[in-house]
């Protein structure tokens, strides 16, 4: 279909709104290494993204010196991996140097990218380059961060405990960096080395000149969710979709060019959360290049956007999610066309707001310029041995494959939902394995790390966006929903004959599944495919393993048979949901949470009620007579006040099942009823929530039952 075009001047960089980009642009697209590389250049890469879709820089490779612990390794004389799970990250170290602990040593001309630690202290961070003596950096660990984030706000931040700063810390000839006895635990940092050859200019410091260009980058950090791109003659697209249900709607561009900026907003979506989750699924946005047949770029729309599930608002420098609208920055180029296709597999009509901003290209060098991908999928291994990566027992347990492709491109970042039953969900070491790399030359210690915050939030929710990484959604402790992202723009990770990543996922104790799906996101050479496939809908709703968990958990691992229930005790995870007048109800399981015992370790869930709805719960007795009904329910910061009624009448005083921690009721009684042999039923109508002030506040209505126990009455 045609859009609706509109041809704007020049614009400057950060507060253009949805403008198209008509500019005849001759991109660098050389693939020759740089001569010389400048403070400025480096500053420049923290915010240019039209430099991700450049050829590769034959030489150049990305990686991370981090904490994680040394005891894993890969032998290579029975090409097998030891110990591939080991977890002791917090001390890790290349080797020791006296009362210091070496957790960089690198060769050759590159530069220092980002430092994160969760547990930085006053033990003291010294950073030597080209071989000198004395460090350009000398200061406490913690006082390093600390320093940054009052200068440079944008570029170093703390982020749910996680203390993170991406200051470019280049050098010509070597770096070392040693931490001092005190220093804390746990440490990232990422890095990149340049070609042989390439001169580079020494970090010289915190001079003035160099506060001011990353003054400048922290700035547009800072306001991240704006365009990114300085303007120049710019054409702003605009058009309206109607998807009818089981069809497509398509837009397409002609020539060569790159689209800079696509916004899109569903509009019409029904209050319930549950339901706009589905929806977002439903939807698939799909991108050819070139007249390709087959999307460099496939996702459910929801999650392409790293929105996913539903609707979470963040920002970040190339994605986020505004008042409802989705936008995406990435810079993606093409020489001959492109078609963007959106598809319902939904059964109501949808309509979405599409703008598009786009650069106009010379298509000589467009076809020089690397291509866009995007690819989603939940259990996708492309063609890898999964009982070797999944099944305890296998050497490369438990690592699970974000992304594995062939031939050339940049490795620029992911987005990750979690969702678990409860409990703890993988400790999620990040492994990039590198042209064939047999060890990684990236191994991290956590999700959380990689990401840049410490462990779990905390309750009641704590989520957080950065201008490279972002927790868009999250439960307290972490336990079930987690969304995040983290974008490489400065340290993108270059691959020439392929690219390997993977993070670790792993069922805690109990046996409770955890399932991630991810979108990820790469550019290519033209010569290279995405060998991802489009998901059918019923893969994408709802999303529950399709790889057999009693495969990949053997019984080695499998958890003791629960002892027999008590005579008239009935779980709330076996009993029949009739009805509810919102959300969504599920089983959810509960041997993660300390602070509570559950029977059997799971309870029936209800989440996303709204004031004034019920639950309406179906319980049978084997006989009839004059019954005392016990209960135990759950309790924490997200649940609601809710009055109960059995058979329509009512059943105690209103109960308030607030709580700054996750835990039970302990049995409460419900009262004395003449009850009937067979069947009843439980009601619980949300009616308010509590008015602690600890309390997540209005809107937070979640009910957990455990288990009703019932027995005749005493006379």
């Amino acid at each position: 279909m045609k859009m609706n075009k509109q041809t704007t001047g020049n614009h400057n960089a950060g507060r253009t709104s949805i403008l198209v980009t008509l500019a005849v642009s001759l991109a660098a697209v050389s693939a020759v290494a740089q001569d010389r590389v400048a403070y400025p250049d480096l500053t420049g890469r923290l915010t240019d993204l039209e430099r991700l879709a450049t050829p590769l820089v034959a030489g150049e490779k990305t990686s991370a010196s981090t904490s994680h612990d040394r005891g894993a390794i890969y032998e290579a004389k029975t090409d097998l991996y030891q110990n591939w799970s080991a977890n002791g990250d917090g001390g890790g170290c290349i080797r020791r140097e006296g009362d210091g602990q070496v957790m960089v040593d690198l060769q050759g001309p590159g530069v220092l990218w980002r430092m994160w630690s969760a547990l930085a202290d006053s033990g003291r961070i010294c950073i030597y380059l080209d071989g000198n003596e004395t460090p350009v950096i000398d200061q406490p660990f913690k006082d390093y961060f600390g320093t940054l984030e009052k200068e440079l706000p944008g570029l170093a931040m703390t982020l749910s405990r996680g203390r993170n700063a991406f200051i470019p810390i280049p050098f010509a000839k070597s770096c070392k960096v040693v931490l001092h006895d005190g220093w804390g635990a746990y440490y990232h940092c990422t890095h990149t080395l340049f070609a042989a050859g390439t001169t580079v200019e020494t970090f010289p410091g915190f001079t003035p000149e160099v506060m001011a260009l990353l003054k400048k980058a922290s700035d547009v950090w800072r306001e991240r969710g704006a365009s990114p791109y300085a303007g120049s003659k710019t054409t702003a697209s605009k058009t309206s979709l109607e998807v009818m249900p089981g069809k497509t709607r398509e837009v397409t561009l002609s020539g060569a060019g790159a689209i800079r900026s696509l916004r899109i907003k569903p509009m019409g979506l029904p209050d319930d959360a549950i339901t706009r989750e589905d929806i977002l699924r439903e939807l698939t946005i799909s991108i050819f290049w070139d007249g390709e047949a087959k999307p460099s770029v496939w996702s459910p729309l929801g999650d392409f956007f790293a929105t996913s599930p539903g609707i979470n608002p963040f920002k970040t420098l190339p994605m986020g999610c505004i008042d409802g609208t989705f936008y995406s920055y990435w810079y993606m180029p093409y020489a001959a066309g492109v078609r963007i296709v959106i598809t319902n597999d939904g059964k109501d009509v949808r309509q979405l707001e599409f703008e598009t901003e786009t650069v106009a290209l010379h298509p000589q060098p467009a076809t020089k310029l690397l291509r866009f991908c995007a690819a989603w999928h939940a259990d996708d291994f492309t063609g890898l041995d999964a009982a070797r990566f999944m099944r305890k027992g296998g050497d490369r347990w438990p690592d699970w494959p974000l992304l594995v492709v062939g031939g050339k491109g940049r490795f620029v970042g992911m987005t990750e939902h979690v969702w678990k039953f409860g409990g703890w969900w993988g400790e999620g070491d990040e492994k990039f394995f590198i042209d064939g790399e047999k060890f990684p030359s990236t191994m991290g210690t956590g999700s959380e790390d990689y990401i840049g915050y410490a462990w779990a939030a905390g309750p009641p929710f704590i989520t957080f966006d950065s201008a490279l990484a972002a927790v868009s959604r999250l439960k307290p402790d972490a336990q079930e929903d987690t969304s995040v992202c983290r974008f490489h723009i400065c340290d993108d990770l270059p691959f020439h004959s392929g690219f390997q990543g993977f993070i670790e996922v792993m069922p805690d104790e109990n046996c409770k599944p955890v399932l991630y799906d991810t979108c990820v996101y790469w550019y290519r050479e033209q010569a290279a495919v995405n060998p991802y496939p489009v998901m059918p809908a019923e893969g994408r709703r709802h999303q529950r393993p399709s790889i057999d968990m009693k495969h990949v958990m053997p019984s080695t691992f499998a958890v003791k048979p629960p002892p027999p229930p008590k005579p008239g005790l009935l779980e709330g995870e076996n009993l029949k949901v009739l009805r509810v007048g919102s959300g969504r109800h599920w089983v959810q399981q509960m041997g993660g949470y300390p602070d509570g015992k559950w029977s059997r370790d799971a309870q029936l869930i209800w989440t996303d009620g709204k004031q004034g709805d019920a639950i309406e719960i179906e319980f049978a007795l084997p006989k009839g007579g004059r019954q005392e009904l016990l209960a135990v329910f759950t309790k924490a910061v997200d649940y609601g006040i809710f009055e109960l009624a059995i058979d329509g009448k009512p059943a105690g005083q209103p109960i308030d099942l607030f709580d700054d921690k996750v835990t039970t009721t302990g049995e409460i009684s419900l009262g004395v009823f003449d009850l009937t042999e067979g069947r009843h039923i439980l009601k619980a109508t949300a009616t308010g929530h509590s008015q602690n002030v600890k309390s997540v506040g209005a809107g937070a209505y979640l009910f957990g039952l455990d288990y009703l126990q019932t027995g005749q009455a005493a006379k």
